[in-house]
């Protein structure tokens, strides 16, 4: 009988996923599980059943999966035993901020092209009829002496600041990268790295929080180059391309786990587990 027709180890593949604690707890309780199911199913072939019916009537004894795991509960909250997972959890925010940070710093890159390209008026320019006094023009000029009227020196200096503001971003971003992956060397030495969270925690997030951002950054690109006549539009159009590419960099992770889920906790139902 093939791994996938064996009832015993669906059973097991059913119980991984309701099963909750440390992983080497849930190591030991499969290991002890599947060593009482084959017992319970070799005595059942010895005393005149099939193989499949006997693997059956074991799993009966032990009843659905989800009820059965509710007899292991993980171990009681204690700050010894969270550290861990705090540290984890430290690991995957640090992740999560780098790669913030590094398509902020993507973005600016992306906004000085569109600048280079359409001009940039589209990138950092000012809604329809928005004014300066004279102090301020005066102030913009100095910055931007080149400029031939106030409106284009503004521009010019928030074009600046949006491009400079987002490339610093992105250095911040590379620094927490390093971060991370300082940080992931110690778990892994530990041990415990990817075993604590649950299953593609950080993909979950990373890809939620990217694809919100993204969704609501292009929609007020859409508004803005309908209604503003594109003044401005560029800076939130680059942060909205570079977030949508964030979330596809998670999709795959995230796509991987939800398929395991699907194969582990699914199947054709066993006796004693409908």
């Amino acid at each position: 009988m093939s791994p996938a027709e064996d009832p015993i180890e669906r059973y097991l593949d059913r119980l991984l996923v309701e099963l909750r604690g440390r992983s080497r707890d849930v190591r030991r309780i499969l290991a002890e599980t599947e060593e009482h199911l084959r017992d319970a199913a070799a005595a059942e072939v010895a005393g005149g059943l099939g193989e499949e019916a006997a693997a059956a009537a074991a799993i009966a004894r032990f009843g659905r999966p989800r009820e059965f795991a509710r007899r292991f509960p993980p171990p009681p909250f204690s700050l010894p035993a969270t550290r861990p997972i705090l540290a984890e959890l430290v690991a995957s925010i640090l992740l999560l901020g780098a790669v913030g940070l590094i398509a902020v710093g993507a973005s600016g890159v992306l906004a000085a092209g569109l600048g280079l390209v359409f001009g940039q008026g589209f990138v950092a320019g000012d809604p329809p009829g928005v004014t300066y006094t004279a102090a301020r023009c005066a102030e913009y000029q100095e910055y931007e002496p080149r400029a031939p009227t106030c409106a284009a020196a503004a521009t010019a200096h928030h074009f600046g600041e949006v491009v400079g503001n987002q490339l610093a971003a992105g250095i911040l971003g590379l620094i927490a990268l390093a971060l991370h992956r300082a940080a992931r060397r110690v778990l892994r030495r530990r041990g415990t790295y990817g075993q604590l969270l649950p299953d593609g925690f950080t993909a979950t997030v990373g890809a939620s929080v990217f694809g919100v951002a993204a969704a609501l950054l292009l929609l007020q690109s859409a508004g803005s180059l309908a209604f503003s006549g594109g003044s401005g539009t560029g800076a939130m159009l680059s942060q909205g391309i570079v977030c949508l590419l964030a979330a596809g960099a998670f999709l795959p992770a995230l796509v991987r786990t939800l398929a395991l889920h699907v194969d582990q906790g699914t199947g054709a139902p066993e006796t004693g587990d409908v």
